[in-house]
């Protein structure tokens, strides 16, 4: 955790856009599991948002406030079928960001 914390702060600080193979995306493993939901989200995460500062902003806050997203979330069924549909737009634009992209 404290190596995962280190390598995002460095990303913040020097906006480098290589991928981060497994890089946190907690709430969307929370309700999905590891799956191409998740996979779409962290190419999005690397291809996209990475490559600004306010990206790099979005990403740093929410690895701050995801972990207790995560506390609420759990052990609620209906809250973690509600962030699913909360999510699945972001996952449909994610996707066909990357589809359109061509997977570059």
């Amino acid at each position: 955790m404290a190596r995962g914390g280190r390598e995002h702060r460095r990303f913040f600080r020097e906006g480098q856009v290589q991928p981060i193979r497994k890089g946190p995306c907690f709430i969307a493993t929370l309700v999905y599991g590891e799956g191409r939901e998740v996979s779409a989200l962290r190419s999005f995460r690397d291809r996209v948002l990475r490559r600004s500062m306010l990206g790099r902003g979005v990403i740093l806050a929410y690895y701050r406030a995801a972990p207790a997203v995560c506390r609420i979330l759990a052990g609620h069924p209906w809250l973690i079928r509600a962030m699913r549909a909360l999510l699945r737009p972001a996952i449909w634009m994610a996707a066909g960001l990357e589809r359109w992209r061509g997977g570059r």
